[in-house]
């Protein structure tokens, strides 16, 4: 693509490691956002957004990324180690609660898109916060087993490995 000084939009598309690649320019915000809207509903697990970014600046340009998620307790300590600058508060007993139930459904999440090599890796960081939820909430572990049991009896278990095709009423 050829990048003129007018290019100044891009849609920038978050790696690894803190590092980033310009996937397009574009020289009008709205066309970039156009972009961005097609992008984020093809590709939803990709991490994508909008910057003001004119030539010649990739080098020296600072990216400010917000989460406003829980994170584990140690990643402050790993940011500064990699020499990340970075902002973190604490939270509240409710908000940690409901942080709690989002990052489920996040763990949740990878754990489904996971491959076979990366699975135990997304159950290990799912069982953590299913762990932190139940003394969140005050919750024992042999509480949730037996509720376990007990709907494993009431309604079986997935063993048999069977898909609800269809039902009638």
């Amino acid at each position: 693509m050829n990048i003129s000084p007018f290019h100044v939009w891009a849609i920038v598309r978050f790696l690894p490691d803190m590092q980033r690649v310009v996937v397009n320019r574009f020289r009008r915000r709205s066309d970039a956002e156009e972009c961005l809207r097609v992008l984020r509903r093809a590709a939803t697990g990709r991490d994508y957004t909008l910057l003001y970014y004119p030539p010649g600046e990739e080098a020296t340009f600072m990216v400010r990324k917000e989460y406003n998620k829980l994170v584990r307790d140690r990643i402050p300590e790993i940011l500064t180690s990699q020499q990340v600058k970075f902002g973190v508060e604490p939270m509240t007993q409710t908000q940690y609660c409901q942080a709690l139930r989002q990052k489920l459904i996040e763990e949740a999440q990878e754990a489904a898109e996971a491959g076979e090599d990366n699975l135990i890796t997304e159950l290990a960081d799912l069982w953590e916060v299913i762990d932190a939820t139940l003394a969140a909430y005050g919750i024992q572990r042999n509480q949730v087993l037996a509720c376990q049991m007990q709907r494993r009896i009431e309604r079986g278990a997935f063993s048999r490995k069977l898909r609800l095709l269809w039902t009638e009423d």
